[in-house]
């Protein structure tokens, strides 16, 4: 182990990860997966003493179900089995000494590449003991490709002990995609100044109020102070929050030319939702453009993979290497079963955030006021999937069928069947009304709104914590990021029979091309396609759900 071969690639809102280049087996193909807050807490804690030895010790924790964390327990118990055992790699967790994280802590500093926006969370907080060392979590790097057993012309490595692609010689893109909420919420507890939500994406609403300034992204770059006096009326123009046109009905609508469409808004306009690597290094992003040799040069090396005969010199090649990503994921996307079984997911999401904040306030009351112990219950629940889950059985509203499509639990409570029955009516006036192109009648949305309430506060305890656990799953499911990383095949191996993803290895596809680089033909395609930041959303996320939903009501219907 060695702290410098590690280096920052990206952030969310809690964790950074740091991409491995060194030439150890155990680590080759991999990323690590910290805190930020345990990185400040350990560099406030370290005092550079450490001897080298310290610094290259690092203890792999065995998985066992008594001691694991409960993104392990989540990811083993309820998304895999529901997503596809394929679709999800299991994490390890390591523990690492102070000393190596202070290291990342300071040399990530100094490195400048953390975004603006990004640097409050880097401050050092609350600290904690981390003399026993510091728990992060060891993932495949999706930049990266599996070797598919099938394919026996991909190049010899180092990596040949973890089953890694040799990108130094074979052309890997991989594309990042937060895909949103694919449905669009029917709960009769939206509250009624909330309405705008019965006739767009929630994705679209956020972009709104974005362009309004109602809602700020971590992902945005913020200006330092400096460079805010320096600023002129052109900059300020640039400035100015551009909604894209995606919509994440598009993505999930099982039909390959929506799909593109919905592909090609998210390359146009890529925000924190679509990002690109070629042979580990990001080219595209919302901050991230290539120039156009190395468009060339991928393209370039596209043809040469594939067996084409000279080059293509192009007028714009970023449009068109984009083209190509976008038409070899939709293609990939539409024979893999990961999107549909993310919308049953997301599809368990029956009380919207307005209800969840109502169920919530509910079962506090029935803890004697105890958000402590609301919040307990739900992130132990959240954990405790029943036996007998079914892959992408869908999602149901009626009690009879909600309680099958659901992983968790439905308890006996006759409020909560009531409830969901209203639901049920309730989504069947919507739908017919939006087929007809009329307005729902407000007096029914009214009286259903009521009666929804009423349910809700002659809620049991367990029913409470039955349709919050199913909002929290749909919450992280909504959050969620994929990986699709593809590889174009030589010529020789287009013959390969077509295979969907296993769990032992990637899939393979023939991808029908139509541009000027590849004019109209088929092509061999390796790929895999990986779920990444599925973590379980926790309980104190509906402290201030209602200050979050409560920017809807800046929102025309």
């Amino acid at each position: 182990w060695n702290p410098t071969d590690w280096s920052y690639a990206a952030e969310g809102g809690k964790h950074a990860i740091f991409r491995y280049s060194g030439i150890d087996c155990d680590f080759f193909g991999h990323v690590l997966r910290i805190a930020k807050s345990d990185l400040a807490c350990a560099s406030s804690e370290n005092d550079g003493g450490e001897s080298a030895s310290s610094l290259r010790t690092c203890k792999v924790i065995e998985f066992m179900e008594e001691s694991a964390s409960p993104s392990q327990t989540f990811h083993r118990r309820v998304v895999q089995p529901l997503i596809g055992h394929c679709y999800l790699d299991l994490a390890r967790l390591i523990r690492l000494p102070a000393a190596c994280c202070a290291h990342l802590y300071h040399s990530t500093l100094a490195s400048g590449l953390i975004p603006p926006s990004r640097l409050p969370s880097w401050k050092i907080g609350n600290t904690k003991d981390s003399r026993e060392g510091v728990k992060a979590t060891l993932l495949r790097d999706h930049t990266h490709l599996s070797r598919h057993p099938r394919l026996l012309s991909l190049p010899a490595s180092i990596s040949d002990n973890y089953n890694i692609i040799d990108s130094r010689s074979i052309t890997v893109l991989s594309v990042e995609i937060k895909p949103k909420a694919g449905y669009i919420t029917a709960s009769p507890l939206v509250l009624p100044v909330h309405r705008c939500k019965y006739y767009r994406t929630r994705y679209s609403l956020q972009q709104e109020l974005m362009q309004m300034g109602h809602v700020q992204k971590g992902w945005r770059t913020m200006k330092t102070g400096d460079e805010k006096k320096q600023s002129t009326e052109n900059s300020k123009m640039q400035d100015v929050f551009t909604p894209s046109n995606y919509s994440p009905l598009d993505l999930f609508f099982p039909n390959i030319i929506r799909t593109q469409k919905a592909l090609k808004d998210l390359s146009q306009n890529m925000q924190n939702n679509f990002r690109v690597w070629c042979n580990g290094k990001q080219i595209f992003g919302e901050y991230e453009t290539p120039f156009d040799n190395v468009c060339q040069k991928i393209l370039d090396d596209i043809c040469h993979n594939s067996g084409s005969d000279g080059k293509v010199l192009l007028p714009d090649p970023k449009s068109t290497l984009l083209d190509v990503i976008t038409r070899a994921v939709s293609q990939v996307l539409e024979r893999e079963s990961l999107l549909s079984n993310i919308l049953s997911m997301q599809q368990l999401d029956v009380i919207d955030g307005d209800g969840a904040v109502k169920v919530y306030e509910r079962l506090v009351h029935l803890c004697k006021g105890s958000n402590l112990e609301a919040e307990k219950l739900l992130d132990e629940a959240a954990l405790l999937a029943r036996d007998g889950l079914v892959l992408g059985q869908g999602a149901s509203t009626s009690s009879l069928f909600y309680s099958d499509s659901s992983p968790y639990i439905m308890h006996e409570c006759d409020s909560l069947e009531n409830l969901l029955d209203e639901i049920v009516q309730f989504q069947t006036h919507l739908r017919k009304r939006m087929q007809e192109g009329s307005s729902p009648n407000e007096e029914i949305l009214d009286a259903s709104h009521a009666r929804c309430i009423e349910c809700v506060n002659d809620l049991s305890k367990e029913a409470c914590i039955y349709l919050l656990q199913n909002w929290l799953l749909s919450l992280a499911l909504c959050d969620v990021s994929f990986f699709v990383s593809f590889q174009f095949l030589m010529d020789q191996e287009h013959e390969a029979t077509e295979e969907c993803q296993s769990c032992d290895h990637g899939g393979i596809a023939i991808c029908s091309m139509q541009d000027d680089v590849l004019a109209s033909r088929a092509m061999g395609v390796h790929y895999e396609v990986k779920i990444v930041d599925c973590d379980p959303k926790p309980a104190k996320k509906l402290h201030g759900r209602g200050e979050v939903e409560s920017k809807f009501q800046f929102i025309d219907k």
